[in-house]
């Protein structure tokens, strides 16, 4: 004899909220503000805020000195840096658990031409706990954040993401 599984109007009102909630989480259309951070570049030392670049997009890509499809994307972000700067565009990078040589080895490797800033716990926090990586937030001109991107991406796709923002 089958037994039928019924969702209560109850139940399947909160199951519906929490799929919802999920979904909402994992795309774009977020109306949360960037968190604010002050951090120093290991390139020539200088401090960089995300303040600053406000009225600009801003992508702001996690990753660490052992994360092999981070690698494979850096050089995509620096392209799109390259071309897209004029436009309003910064690209800033923030390496977690590396040490500023790692972090200097990787921005001469890939011949980076952006800010790679040295992370911290406080940053990584700020951003909801930053425990996988490459984690991409891309920033609209008043400082939203409008993309949360989850692994390795495409220039193709990152430039989906961006170029309307612009």
């Amino acid at each position: 004899m089958k037994t039928k599984f019924r969702l209560g109007p109850a139940r399947f009102w909160l199951v519906l909220m929490a799929v919802l909630f999920l979904l909402t989480g994992a795309t774009s259309g977020w109306a949360a503000s960037a968190s604010g951070f002050t951090l120093k570049a290991v390139q020539d030392g200088k401090e960089y805020s995300l303040s600053q670049f406000k009225g600009k997009v801003v992508l702001i890509n996690f990753f660490t000195f052992f994360c092999g499809p981070c690698r494979e994307e850096m050089p995509h972000l620096s392209q799109m840096h390259q071309e897209l700067k004029g436009q309003g565009f910064q690209v800033l990078g923030i390496g977690l658990s590396s040490t500023t040589d790692q972090l200097k080895q990787i921005v001469t490797q890939l011949n980076l031409a952006y800010p790679v800033l040295e992370g911290n716990d406080a940053v990584s926090k700020a951003y909801g706990g930053v425990e996988l990586v490459p984690l991409t937030f891309i920033i609209d001109k008043q400082g939203n954040i409008a993309h949360k991107v989850l692994g390795a991406r495409s220039k193709a796709d990152f430039e989906k993401l961006i170029k309307p923002l612009l």
